[in-house]
């Protein structure tokens, strides 16, 4: 499905992009941009990822926009020490004393208190929400990610621990890396025809005069997710490409070398007031 189901909700300067058909099925989300922030990433930027090279007051007072813009009044952001693996983790066995990040790169989750997010730079973003048994997850599939089919995996968790039925999803893939800019080595792209022989030809192609390979992070996760049995008209992609448009969304491909680069945050989660029957106080404004 096309960039059309997706539009940006700004509160402010902050503008983050939520996809209507996952929003309609019941489950709060958002995919942020840099714009809005107080990181000086260079300046004025939506950071919202804990590292070096920026400050932690300046995250927790991102963090704070970001949700804000969606709703959300208070930090329940539930992030993942990112490994470029298929690690899925249950976000509701979390435990309250767990002071350190778990090393995976896909949460499932049910708990209205909690929201499953993670973090992205180029790689590719997926949210996912079942209406029927609300339950909701967010993953992050680079290279590695792709071809070790982490999103086939984090479907799989959905139906084992929930009982989600896959064509009851609904997924929204975030701005990502597009195939007119990501390139990779040819040791990627031996690797992908070992995995995937029939359809690594359709994922990676050479542009003309190109000096590499281009590999479509999008359309390979489209086409697990059909494959674990998301049915195709309940797939939304942005079509947004985080190398094409540093002004709106950070890239590490583009940036690395100047300095620290920001991360974004794909989210998702239930609002408790929600669950409770209690009405929920009006995010920031939409614009097509």
């Amino acid at each position: 499905m096309g960039s059309e189901a997706f539009v940006f909700r700004r509160q402010g300067e902050v503008a983050a992009l939520v996809c209507r058909p996952l929003e309609a099925a019941g489950f709060r989300h958002g995919f942020s941009t840099r714009l809005g922030g107080v990181s000086p990433l260079p300046s004025n930027a939506l950071n919202l990822g804990y590292f070096a090279g920026d400050a932690p007051e300046n995250v927790a007072e991102n963090r704070r926009r970001f949700l804000s813009a969606l709703g959300e009044s208070r930090d329940r952001l539930h992030t993942l020490r990112q490994v470029h693996g298929e690690a899925v983790h249950t976000l509701d066995d979390v435990a309250a004393t767990e002071t350190e990040p778990r090393a995976g790169d896909a949460w499932v989750g049910r708990d209205p208190a909690r929201w499953a997010a993670v973090y992205t730079a180029d790689c590719q973003a997926v949210l996912l929400g079942c209406p029927r048994a609300g339950a909701f997850a967010a993953v992050h599939a680079g290279w590695r990610g792709t071809l070790a089919r982490v999103v086939e995996h984090t479907v799989a968790r959905l139906e084992a621990e929930f009982g989600v039925r896959p064509e009851d999803l609904v997924a929204a893939l975030g701005p990502a890396a597009s195939a007119a800019h990501y390139e990779v080595g040819e040791e990627v792209v031996e690797l992908f025809h070992a995995v995937f022989p029939v359809e690594a030809a359709d994922w990676l192609q050479r542009p003309p005069d190109a000096r590499k390979f281009h590999l479509d992070l999008p359309k390979a996760n489209l086409r697990q997710l059909a494959r674990a049995g998301v049915r195709p008209e309940r797939i939304y992609a942005s079509g947004w490409c985080t190398m094409a448009r540093t002004d709106l969304f950070f890239s590490y491909r583009r940036e690395r070398g100047r300095g620290p680069v920001g991360r974004l945050v794909a989210a998702i989660g239930r609002a408790e007031r929600e669950a409770s029957g209690l009405p929920v106080p009006p995010a920031g404004r939409l614009v097509e």
